[in-house]
């Protein structure tokens, strides 16, 4: 996953690419770890040296880690070889850092840079990176490490005009990155410094291409090569010798061409101190050369040997002369030929074991996908019982929400059926004290005494004579018929609301206290059956409701 690799620190940053799937392999893992990108970020960076994405100053351009991991898995680094490497454009060193830690002590590590700033900052970057030691010689910085990290060569010039007919790039580079994009045509003349069975990744156009050299392919093979490259589209510019494939897009700033200084990449010249940097075959034929040169320097004059008396020549040479002779042979002298044939051998080797590497990645990736599908079911069954949970809880609470929407509708039915009545009208002689004016049982016992006060004052006319003008001064115009009938009409609804309180809310008698007075002179309807039992025992609770029974008659 491009551009979702950012971390907090190296560590960070290296386990997402791994994890979006950037870098496979351990050892380019491995390399990027060693080498954190904090130390080759342009000054000024650092706070967002782990983000995935290119940082630039100046001349001072990096790459985002996506890419970097993107190209290192395509140059098939072999850890721990004689490999020789090449970076065109290397700017801060980053990538040439993490092949010279994938590669070991054994490998040759070249890097070409036209600007004299940017040499500056990959010098005082890798200076950070690692202890280290700087040779200048002849506009040549070579990094002479104190451990068995590979010496780092920073050559000044231009990548774009490496000269084919001297130095080391006669023999040919097995692995070649460019670090700027280039155009078709310079494509092929760099693919030319690549040696046979050499790869080269770098960015071409808006692309990034991986191109390999497999030699010349013979009208035979044609049909066969096709195993050699799983390629999407062959580069114009590129002839049957090479390989390519499209790896994806990207966005690069061009590889300067001007001031086009011819650069000489410098052979590497052997001697016994640099014998370990060599090739396995190189260091095995010059141990049998200098292991023979131990004869007499004075012999006698040869005969012509028979068939069976021939000796090894090497035998009668001293072993100064064989230090000079092996001075001038390259890496790769005593590497056997190969045609066309071995290398398509090769390379079918190198494919086969990447199928067998793909595979078992997809048989991983298949395991994970097992493993996640099985807790998706896990979670999606949490899921379905929270969501049962919640709607169990939801519908409680709206049962909840109806009940006491009920109530306070019958609250209000109630206060209209006390304001038809003359509910507004304060009682000196009756207190009612609600626990909670919200239930019914309270609303239950004020209609009881209410409804047992207008009863009072029915049969009391001087006492309630100036009330009762009151109270029919706004039906002054109603005919006395109509007044009496519209009193039995509410004295009916008053007897089934006190039949539904009593039905519905019995379980609510002991929400409220009854305190109302009533004297027993002014109402002789009102019968105290507990209450006044209780009281004349003197036994009465003090949390004891004072019940009060009122007769239709009453009402």
């Amino acid at each position: 996953m491009a551009w979702r690799s950012s971390g907090t620190n190296n560590t960070d940053m290296v386990d997402k690419l791994k994890r979006f799937g950037v870098i496979t392999s351990d050892h380019v893992e491995e390399g990027l770890r060693r080498v954190d990108r904090k130390f080759f970020v342009p000054r000024g960076n650092e706070s967002m040296a782990h983000s995935d994405q290119p940082l630039k100053e100046g001349n001072v351009h990096i790459s985002a880690p996506h890419i970097y991991g993107s190209a290192i898995e395509a140059l098939d680094l072999v850890p721990n070889s004689s490999i020789s490497f090449l970076n065109i454009g290397s700017g801060t060193g980053y990538i040439s850092c993490i092949a010279a830690e994938i590669l070991g002590p054994n490998s040759l590590n070249y890097g070409v840079e036209l600007h004299d700033n940017v040499i500056e900052h990959c010098k005082a970057s890798i200076g950070r990176w690692k202890t280290n030691s700087v040779e200048e010689r002849n506009g040549i910085s070579i990094f002479h490490f104190m451990d068995n990290t590979a010496d780092i060569q920073i050559i000044k010039g231009n990548g774009l005009n490496i000269l084919k007919t001297k130095g080391e790039s006669v023999v040919g580079f097995d692995r070649i990155y460019i670090g700027a994009a280039v155009d078709k045509d310079d494509l092929a003349n760099i693919t030319k410094l690549l040696s046979p069975g050499g790869i080269l990744v770098g960015p071409v156009d808006d692309e990034l291409v991986k191109v390999v050299r497999v030699g010349n392919i013979s009208l035979e093979l044609e049909d066969d090569h096709i195993g050699i490259e799983d390629d999407n589209s062959s580069l114009a510019g590129l002839n049957e010798e090479f390989t390519s494939q499209i790896l994806s897009g990207v966005r690069f700033a061009p590889l300067v061409m001007s001031p086009a200084v011819i650069t000489v990449i410098p052979a590497n010249v052997w001697n016994p101190s640099i014998q370990r940097g060599y090739p396995s075959e190189f260091k095995r034929a010059s141990i049998q050369l200098l292991m023979c040169s131990n004869s007499k320097l004075i012999q006698p004059l040869p005969r012509v040997p028979s068939q069976g008396e021939r000796s090894n020549l090497a035998a009668m040479l001293p072993k100064t002369i064989w230090l000079e002779i092996l001075s001038y042979t390259h890496r790769k002298w005593f590497e056997p030929e190969q045609n066309e044939t071995d290398y398509l051998k090769r390379r079918l080797r190198e494919v086969k074991a990447k199928a067998v590497k793909a595979e078992k990645a997809r048989r991983e990736a298949e395991e994970r996908c097992l493993v996640v599908e099985r807790e998706r079911a896990v979670y999606r069954l949490l899921a379905r019982r929270w969501q049962s949970r919640l709607n169990l809880l939801l519908s409680q609470q709206e049962r909840q929400d109806e009940n006491v929407r009920q109530q306070d509708e019958a609250a209000e039915e109630v206060s209209d059926l006390l304001d038809l009545a003359g509910g507004a009208r304060n009682n000196d002689n009756m207190v009612v004290r609600f626990g909670n004016r919200s239930t019914l049982s309270g609303l239950r016992a004020m209609l009881q005494e209410l409804n047992g006060d207008a009863h009072n004052e029915g049969e009391d006319d001087d006492s309630d004579e100036e009330a009762n003008a009151a109270d029919e001064e706004p039906r002054a115009d109603n005919m006395e018929e109509d007044e009496a009938e519209e009193n039995h009409d509410h004295s009916g609804e008053d007897d089934d609301l006190l039949e539904f309180l009593e039905d519905e809310n019995e379980s609510d008698s002991d929400d409220f206290v009854s305190v109302a007075e009533e004297d027993s002179d002014d109402n002789d309807s009102v019968v105290m059956e507990d209450v006044d039992n209780g009281i004349a025992k003197g036994q009465r609770a003090a949390d004891q409701p004072r019940t009060v029974s009122v007769s239709s008659d009453d009402l």
